[in-house]
């Protein structure tokens, strides 16, 4: 019986053996997983801030940001990860790369950017929303150094004369209309020449030295010169953005001018330029009116919350300093974006890039889209080498305009 007694001990001890060696496996495979399972929860929080380092680079290079040969930026995330970015290289390619931290881990991401050549055929001279494009009297579209001048319309584009002489509305280039191409006046009668290809929802008026494409064959009123394909209409077309409110804080955080700046000769008290007729970046908290006579240059972008007036007989350049990437100005009220935030230039205004080829780009958020009676932008007479957009609004080009690049609902 003694050793029965003893037999059954140490069944008894072998069993509380095993059952405690069990709880340590577990406990120590549980434990392994729990970590693991923080370490990828951990791992992925860095993952992600270096992720959203390379999109707010990407946000940054569409919207034209002057990284210059070389960028960075740091920031902390609300879930307690940093970001580290940096962008570099040349106008061909551009290697972004941003690093995310979180405890002990660190996550890494490089995106090569590079110019697309494919998108060399498919440049505008002008792109407008659905308001679409309409061409008055004799009113001639083309590009620079024999580069065609490109239309793209998410609504219709009108014409008053069709005429292929030295008279006439006439777009020296391609056509894309998502609505129809006809006469400014109606349907029987005006139109648009045009000297390359034309595709549209509907082709009425118009004279197509190329090929045409549309759901139906072109009417009587419309003649081409090439083939005519049955196909669908062109796609609405998002127009290319700017990051209003990016450059807006980059001119808030710089400076603020409060109230109205008037630029002229004699400075005074509300001119906002200095002595050395600069400008930017600043935000001025009111209208900007450049007086005639002015020889201003830009340094930054600039935010201007009312109206901004050019009266005649200015040069407006780009200093050199900004490069590639040209300058922004945004005229922009927030709180009443139909009765202010207009820009209206005067004859004999003219604009300089930068050596590099950086532009001026002016950009209204006015939502006046009647072209008639006070238009979001109004461009007068040899006005040259800008960027005109009012992706709400209505641009109207006066006599004898010349700009590189137009972006409008109208």
């Amino acid at each position: 019986m003694k050793n029965k007694g003893q037999a059954v001990l140490i069944v008894v001890f072998g069993l509380g053996m095993m059952a405690v060696l069990s709880a340590l496996v577990f406990a120590f495979f549980g434990s392994k997983t729990v970590m693991r399972q923080t370490s990828l929860i951990e791992s992925s929080k860095a993952y992600y801030a270096a992720q959203s380092g390379i999109e707010e680079l990407m946000i940054r290079l569409r919207s034209h940001h002057n990284f210059g040969n070389e960028w960075g930026m740091a920031y902390q995330l609300d879930n307690g990860a940093v970001v580290y970015a940096t962008i570099s290289g040349d106008l061909n390619t551009k290697t972004a790369t941003a690093t995310g931290i979180f405890k002990d881990f660190t996550r890494r991401l490089e995106v090569e950017v590079a110019s697309s050549s494919s998108k060399a055929s498919f440049l505008f001279a002008v792109q407008s929303g659905v308001g679409g494009f309409e061409l008055e009297k004799n009113t001639e579209i083309r590009g620079t150094l024999g580069m065609p001048g490109n239309v793209y319309s998410n609504g219709n584009i009108l014409g008053e004369s069709l005429s292929s002489g030295t008279t006439g509305a006439k777009v020296l280039g391609d056509v894309w209309a998502v609505g129809k191409i006809s006469g400014l006046t109606g349907d029987t009668s005006g139109g648009v020449y045009i000297s390359g290809n034309a595709v549209a929802n509907q082709l009425l008026r118009c004279a197509v030295e190329g090929d045409v494409e549309a759901p139906v064959a072109p009417t009587s009123g419309c003649s081409y010169g090439g083939e005519y394909k049955a196909a669908e209409r062109p796609e609405s077309m998002p127009m290319e953005a700017v990051d209003i409110e990016f450059w807006e804080q980059q001119a808030a955080q710089a400076a603020i001018w409060p109230g109205n700046c008037v630029i002229d000769s004699g400075g005074g008290a509300n001119d906002c330029s200095g002595t050395g007729k600069r400008l930017g970046p600043v935000k001025v908290e009111g209208s900007l009116t450049i007086n005639s006579g002015i020889n201003l240059t830009l340094a930054g972008p600039v935010w201007v919350e009312g109206d901004m007036t050019i009266n005649s007989n200015v040069d407006i350049r780009v200093d050199d300093s900004l490069g590639i990437e040209g300058v922004v100005v945004v005229v922009d009220y927030p709180g009443d974006r139909f009765g202010k935030g207009k820009i209206l230039t005067s004859s004999n205004v003219d604009f300089f890039e930068t050596a590099a080829g950086g532009p001026a780009v002016f950009v209204s958020t006015n939502t006046e889209d009647n072209c008639q009676v006070n238009p979001a932008v109004k461009v007068s007479s040899n006005t040259s080498t800008v960027v005109f957009s009012a992706p709400d609004g209505c641009i109207y080009f006066n006599a004898n305009s010349f700009v590189r690049g137009v972006l409008a609902k109208k």
